[in-house]
């Protein structure tokens, strides 16, 4: 997801299982800010999925030296209070949600309180996913 005027910052999204049919989680990455968007349906954080988070900084920092950017900054990675799942089944659909409502924003950053207005998804809300997806 990148601005019309191609100068700012672009949104990369990565959907994250942590393997063997596990917990899908969406990661966000800023590359030109080196900010990457951490969400999670279920409480915790991206030290959960270390090998998640070796993965999405070496890419990062790969991209970058392709691209010729100069800056060395540090990665920052920004957990965002977003919606939580009530069950064990819906972290895919949760996933799907997220990058849906982001989109249809069209926001660029991703506040860290970006889902205030949900504590939950509702089941409408998920159906209306699913039906989408249909």
């Amino acid at each position: 997801m990148a601005a019309d005027d191609n100068t700012t910052p672009s949104l990369y999204f990565l959907p994250f299982n942590s393997g063997n049919g596990g917990h899908w989680v969406l990661v966000a990455m800023d590359l030109s800010r080196l900010i990457v968007y951490y969400l999670d349906s279920l409480s915790g954080d991206w030290s959960k999925y270390s090998s998640m988070k070796k993965t999405v900084d070496a890419a990062i920092i790969k991209f970058r030296s392709k691209k010729n950017y100069r800056n060395r900054k540090d990665i920052t990675w920004v957990r965002v209070q977003c919606p939580q799942q009530n069950n064990s089944v819906d972290c895919g659909f949760f996933v799907l949600r997220f990058m849906r409502d982001i989109v249809a924003l069209n926001r660029i950053d991703i506040p860290k309180m970006y889902f205030e207005e949900y504590k939950s998804y509702s089941r409408a809300h998920l159906d209306e996913m699913k039906d989408e997806l249909c």
